[in-house]
């Protein structure tokens, strides 16, 4: 009887130290680590020069892994339905884990909580890619990214033959 009561000792001794150190491990983690406060946002604006050519506000961007972001992708205005502009980022997409899609106006002036939305709540689902077809519209992702690494994402300009496409990379360390 000793001897497992010894043991079991052993065992709950151990288990409190592991939770201990796992404790200090995850409070040393950068800031907008998993669980905390509202998503840092962060604002991909796509734009349509005079001459026809694709703008893209940003094209690389720095992440923490485990943080808590909200993608905001502005999509232009009077592009024609069925073509458009898409952003594709399979291998950053399948790496994170979203928590809510949101569709809004665009309300430059007072930002996006200024705005209604519509929310998507999220869990265990997959999202390819967002098309922006011809709405001057704001497509939001708050997410966890949950892998450290190096992604890339394009942005596709359908509107024209052959296609144009701008690259880009977000970057999780």
């Amino acid at each position: 009887m000793n001897v497992r009561m010894s043991k079991m000792a052993g065992v709950v001794v151990g288990s409190v130290a592991a939770l201990a150190v796992l404790g200090a491990a995850f409070a040393q983690q950068e800031p907008g680590r998993v669980g905390s406060g509202p998503p840092e946002d962060f604002t991909i604006e796509v734009s349509f020069a005079e001459d026809g050519t694709m703008m893209v506000s940003q094209t690389e961007i720095r992440l923490a892994w485990g943080g808590y972001y909200r993608l905001n992708l502005v999509c232009p205005e009077g592009v024609e339905n069925e073509a458009g502009v898409t952003f594709q980022a399979p291998e950053f997409l399948q790496n994170m884990h979203v928590r809510i899609v949101s569709v809004s106006d665009l309300n430059p002036a007072g930002g996006f909580q200024d705005v209604a939305e519509i929310n998507f709540h999220m869990q265990g689902l997959n999202l390819r890619q967002i098309d922006c077809e011809g709405l001057g519209m704001a497509a939001r992702i708050s997410f966890h990214p949950m892998r450290r690494g190096e992604y890339p994402f394009t942005i596709i300009d359908d509107t024209v033959e052959p296609n144009r496409e701008v690259p880009g990379v977000f970057i999780v360390e």
